[in-house]
């Protein structure tokens, strides 16, 4: 059973009913691009210059490098220098005429380097970006020459000494003399200046609602994972029998029109469902004869009372005797539901204070299914002024053996009773009726609540336990097994 279980979940109709449970969390999808979209054009724009420097072997070769990876982190080192700093803001005429945000950037492992200069002003970032370029070629410039003077009065020396070739050293001195005259050599330079921008590059609302429908996913998924796994309801019929270990006796589709006993237009939608709960009653027995049932719940808000309600209704066809019993004492619904105003109860008769036969009340049911058939008639013990005490399990007792003996005048009586769970009034029953109907609803019901109310049963030894699920949704078909899942 466990197996299938876990089959069933992972199965599509199953995944489709997690989504329609959630989906509130699916709004994550919509609203987090909808936010990042909203930000991007709310910010303001900036436009982005890029200036390309060429470096070359610093030796002075005129080759390109041999270790670009080397010389690259060499010059990013000199750009991050002050002093280029400074130089570029001298050429823009003062720090507050250069723009926002400067970077340098290694285009991968080649021998250029970028100057991206971004600024709300698309000049602005042109002009720096070309100024921070220059400054970097002065300084290197200025560096070199610094170096070629440093080994000319090197090689002077040595020619005075006379301690080396004095051609070799005429020729070096030569070499670097017209170096100097040109300005140092050509170890970097632009190869491409900035220009003007014509578009911003910032923000960029189609690429950031992109990724925020990218984010919208993960987080969606992650909530509806966390969700599914931190509810403890019951999500699914099948749930619900694992959980009590009985099979299903019936299901009872979700319905506005089923939410609370009533006495007029009881609607044929949801009464079918009432009818073949009914004519499944007889093999919950292994004499196919079940004159009394107990109908309790895993948890309040169940719908027990409905459920125990409209099985009275089906069960009063003309020429039936059914009886209703309102066992719930704690919180008693059923008089006010049906606005009827009972003089006495059910706990009157636990009290001794009054005969069952003193408490009946009829309750006529028009309108049946909708159709036009004869009135139904239902008998109903109301719970009555509820006491400030709970009746003792002797009374309880002894109303057991009363439920016994009045099954020879009753096609069916029906007892409603409070979550056995949480209240255990009626527990002295379990052993006087014929069968139990659990009521477990798809969207309230705890899955341990179900748990502890079987190892409940299982102790008071109660036989023929049957299992109803309400308030489930039909989804492309009728019938266990044919598409019921939970709604939203």
């Amino acid at each position: 059973m466990a197996e299938h279980h876990d089959t069933e979940a992972l199965s599509l109709p199953t995944l489709i009913a997690i989504l329609r449970r959630r989906w509130y969390a699916l709004l994550l999808i919509v609203l987090v691009p909808a936010a990042a979209l909203a930000f991007s054009l709310a910010e303001e724009e900036k436009y982005t210059a890029t200036a390309s420097i060429l470096f070359r072997d610093s030796s002075g070769s005129g080759l390109a490098s041999s270790d670009p990876e080397r010389e690259a982190a060499s010059n990013l080192e000199l750009l991050s220098l002050k002093a280029i700093e400074e130089g570029a803001e001298r050429r823009l005429g003062g720090p507050r005429a250069a723009a926002e945000s400067v970077q340098v950037v290694q285009e991968g492992q080649s021998n250029l380097l970028s100057i991206e200069a971004t600024d709300p002003r698309p000049r602005v970032a042109a002009r720096t970006a070309n100024a921070y370029a220059a400054a970097y070629i002065a300084f290197r410039r200025a560096e070199e020459l610094r170096g070629i003077e440093a080994e000319l009065r090197f090689l002077r020396e040595e020619l005075a000494r006379g301690t080396a070739d004095a051609q070799v050293l005429r020729q070096d001195l030569r070499r670097l003399s017209t170096l100097r005259a040109g300005g140092g050599s050509d170890s970097v330079r632009v190869v491409s200046a900035a220009e003007v921008p014509d578009s911003p590059s910032s923000p960029k609302p189609v690429r950031n609602a992109a990724i925020g429908l990218v984010i919208g996913l993960l987080l969606a998924g992650i909530a509806v994972l966390l969700l599914e796994r931190l509810d403890s309801r019951l999500k699914t019929p099948k749930e619900a029998e694992t959980a009590l270990e009985r099979p299903i006796l019936g299901l009872v589709r979700q319905s506005r029109d089923l939410t609370h006993p009533v006495t007029d237009s009881v609607p044929a939608s949801g009464f079918d469902d009432f009818l073949a709960l009914r004519s499944y009653l007889p093999y919950m027995s292994r004499n196919g004869d079940v004159r009394s049932v107990l109908v309790t719940s895993g948890a309040p808000g169940d719908g027990k009372t409905t459920v125990a309600w409209n099985l009275a209704v089906a069960a009063a066809s003309p020429g039936a005797r059914v009886l209703l019993v309102e066992g719930d004492l704690r919180k008693p619904r059923l008089a006010s539901a049906l606005e009827v105003t009972p003089a006495r109860g059910l706990a009157h008769v636990l009290a001794g204070e009054a005969s069952i036969e003193e408490v009946v009340q009829e309750v006529a049911i028009k309108n049946v299914g909708g159709g036009t058939s004869p009135a139904r008639v239902v008998e109903v013990v109301f719970a009555g002024v509820a006491p400030n005490t709970p009746a003792d399990p002797g009374a309880w007792e002894r109303f057991g053996t009363l439920v016994e003996s009045l099954e020879a005048e009753y096609d069916l009586i029906v007892i409603d009773t409070p979550p056995l769970v949480a209240i255990p009034d009626a527990v002295p029953l379990l052993s006087h009726v014929d069968a139990v109907i659990v009521i477990g609803r798809v969207g309230n019901t705890p899955r341990a609540a179900l748990a502890r109310l079987k190892e409940q049963l299982v102790t008071v030894e109660a036989q023929s336990v049957g299992l109803v699920v309400n308030s489930v949704a039909t989804d492309g078909g009728y019938g266990y097994g044919y598409g019921y899942t939970r709604s939203a």
